[in-house]
């Protein structure tokens, strides 16, 4: 280190101040660290020294907005995904909270205080949780930038939402529905129940998407991102065949002609109507699932055909109603599903039951299953053990008060 006149450039005592101190010139500026002792100013000021040769002193961050930031963000997601602005109705909140505020100076307090205020405007968890999210991303996306270096909504939480809809069509609800609905989009509606397809990826269908030798419906872009076969049954293939032998369509055709907008409000109307409220177009896919898994479709089959990656999102769609639920129960009910097992020997007689009970002991193994009739009354005794099974013959009591029988070993050949 550098020393002028005996003393150690930058290391000084100032009067009346306790401690040994550092002087740090840089970019014009002057700045004092207070150290305890000597031997800690030389090791800070040979550390500063050193970072201000690499460049590294003195540069302070400027200050980010959060609007640019959020900006940002918004532009890279929506060139990303297929539905454009999603997150810019919950990212307008965090904007108007925080706006033109330096995005480092935000902390987890604000933060709270926002979704405080959603929560006494009536928003449900799930929409407090949608704008966390929301949040979250885009500054873990400042973070990666290097814009930041911490992420003030790494630790907040909020109420797990309940969002397992139990929504379905019951047959006679189908046809109330279909009552009020237009014929023109019948169609739609009955392929959609019977295949799980969602409304964009029916309404995205083309002829080159039917596969008529094969059976089945290819979905060019499913909201996984991911091309997706699903099989047709003889429902959809009469429908579809109906619909192609309406006209010649081109292999580019859509297979339903309908706008989203109209599909949705004739859909909305028809529902209203039915006093099916609130069901929504998406809970066709409800009901296809509940269907499937009521007429004994087990889980891979239904995470396979709805296209499920976790057992999570297959108990959120598919639902049991409580008809078959009950049909379910009713079934312990009939002959012979009853199981007749008892632990200990249910007799009437203290003395018949000590007697078995020694029995049992000379033998050396225990009984599995034993059932008596009455006292002295018993029909078969089967006991089982690992090495081998008797089978006793009907019980006789002598005049001494004393059961004899005898056993047949069935292990020997």
């Amino acid at each position: 280190m550098a020393r002028l006149g005996g003393k150690d450039r930058g290391i000084v005592q100032r009067k009346d101040r306790k401690g040994w101190w550092v002087r740090l010139y840089a970019n014009g500026r002057q700045q004092w660290f207070k150290c305890d002792t000597k031997s800690q100013a030389k090791a800070l000021y040979g550390r500063l020294k050193a970072e201000h040769r690499e460049g590294k002193y003195f540069n302070k961050a400027k200050p980010v907005p959060f609007r640019e930031i959020a900006e940002e963000y918004l532009h890279v997601t929506d060139s990303r995904r297929r539905r454009k602005g999603d997150d810019r109705s919950r990212m307008k909140r965090w904007l108007s909270a925080f706006g033109e505020q330096d995005a480092a100076t935000i902390t987890a307090r604000q933060i709270e205080k926002v979704l405080t205020d959603l929560q006494a405007e009536g928003r449900k968890p799930a929409t407090l949780l949608r704008h966390l999210t929301v949040l979250k991303a885009t500054f873990n996306r400042a973070r990666r930038l290097g814009v930041l270096r911490e992420n003030p909504a790494a630790f907040i939480k909020t109420a797990k939402p309940n969002n397992v809809l139990i929504r379905y069509l019951t047959e006679v609800q189908e046809s109330q529905l279909f009552e009020m609905l237009p014929v023109a989009y019948h169609d739609v509606v009955i392929v959609a129940m019977h295949t799980g397809l969602r409304q964009g990826e029916l309404l995205r269908l083309t002829w080159a998407d039917i596969d008529w030798n094969v059976g089945v419906i290819t979905v060019q872009e499913s909201k996984a991102d991911e091309r997706q076969r699903i099989p047709m049954n003889s429902t959809v293939v009469g429908v579809l065949s109906k619909l192609k032998g309406e006209g010649v369509p081109a292999p580019l055709d859509p297979v339903f002609g309908h706008d989203a907008r109209y599909l949705r409000r004739a859909f909305e109307r028809a529902v209203k109507r039915a006093g099916l409220s609130p069901f929504r177009f998406h809970d066709l896919r409800h009901t296809f699932a509940s269907r499937l898994a009521m007429q004994g479709a087990n889980d891979r089959t239904l995470m396979a055909l709805g296209r499920w990656k976790s057992s999570a999102m297959l108990t959120r769609y598919a639902h049991l109603s409580p008809a078959h639920l009950w049909e379910a129960v009713e079934g312990l009910t009939k002959e012979g599903t009853v199981t007749k097992t008892v632990t200990e020997p249910n007799v009437e007689c203290e003395e018949a039951a000590k007697l078995l009970n020694d029995m049992v002991s000379r033998l050396g193994f225990e009984p599995r299953t034993l059932a008596l009739k009455g006292p002295f009354n018993c029909q078969y005794m089967h006991y089982k053990s690992i090495s081998c099974r008797f089978i006793a013959k009907p019980l006789e009591v002598n005049s001494d008060n004393e059961i004899s029988t005898t056993y047949t070993n069935h292990n020997r050949p």
